[in-house]
């Protein structure tokens, strides 16, 4: 009896299993989490100008609130923030402050202007915010002058408590490029790039109030070597209070 050839079974060649591309999302949030890891990797190194003080910056934008804070580190600083709610999911921002330096009598006058929005909300998803700022300040007094332009991203989740109350970590990483006058020791002009970064906690006690604490860190180093740390008190009019949405 004859046999027929022995065949062997027909395999199609392998294809590795189709991915669809990462959402938006997954990508915006992959580029602000490598920000963040660079803003950590120098973060053992870094210094801050004496009149340093946090953003104070959620990651979420305001339609309305304002801010009253007082910061340590070379000194003293009191700074007043003003958000203003500027179509939607941004917001602009008016800051204005006294810095007491150690080791001089005069006064620096700090002010400043930016402007925030809102990349991404934390939803099923991913569960961070993520909110894009942008501005410009200038601290001056005693025949010196800092003027300073930030870009950066504030990074954070808010957990929902008991009885109204929320705790929102957060994470502040930006990019300034600082220009100073009679800075250092030979009292002459210096320009520079520095990476700067708060970490910082809000706590929201109820709709209005809540209490916010931050510290801020510099690569700068034009008028100090100091980092700072802020306490803050923030207030929403009731009649801007807006239930959070996704």
């Amino acid at each position: 009896m004859s046999r027929a050839p022995f065949r062997a079974p027909f395999r199609a060649p392998f294809r590795a299993p189709f991915r669809a591309p990462f959402p938006r999302r997954v990508r915006v949030l992959s580029v602000a989490l490598s920000v963040l890891v660079g803003a950590l990797a120098v973060a053992p190194s870094a210094h801050s100008q004496a009149f340093n003080y946090p953003s104070l910056q959620l990651p979420t934008a305001s339609t309305r609130d304002y801010t009253a804070a007082l910061t340590g580190g070379a000194g003293t600083t009191v700074v007043f923030q003003w958000r203003e709610g500027w179509g939607v999911g941004q917001h602009l921002q008016l800051d204005l402050g006294l810095a007491d330096r150690k080791g001089s009598e005069t006064l620096l006058l700090l002010a400043g202007g930016s402007i925030g929005r809102e990349l991404v909300r934390g939803s099923g998803e991913q569960p961070l915010d993520l909110l894009l700022s942008a501005g410009a300040g200038v601290a001056f007094g005693s025949g010196v002058t800092l003027i300073r332009v930030p870009v950066g991203i504030s990074i954070g989740h808010s957990f929902e408590l008991d009885q109204g109350m929320s705790l929102t970590p957060y994470v502040h990483p930006r990019a300034s490029l600082d220009l100073c006058n009679s800075c250092g020791v030979r009292r002459g002009n210096r320009s520079e790039l520095s990476l700067n970064f708060d970490l910082g906690v809000n706590f929201q006690v109820n709709r209005e109030f809540a209490l916010r604490v931050a510290g801020a860190f510099s690569g700068s180093d034009l008028l100090g070597t100091e980092d700072t740390f802020g306490v803050a008190i923030n207030w929403t009019p009731r009649a801007l209070v807006k239930t959070r949405t996704p």
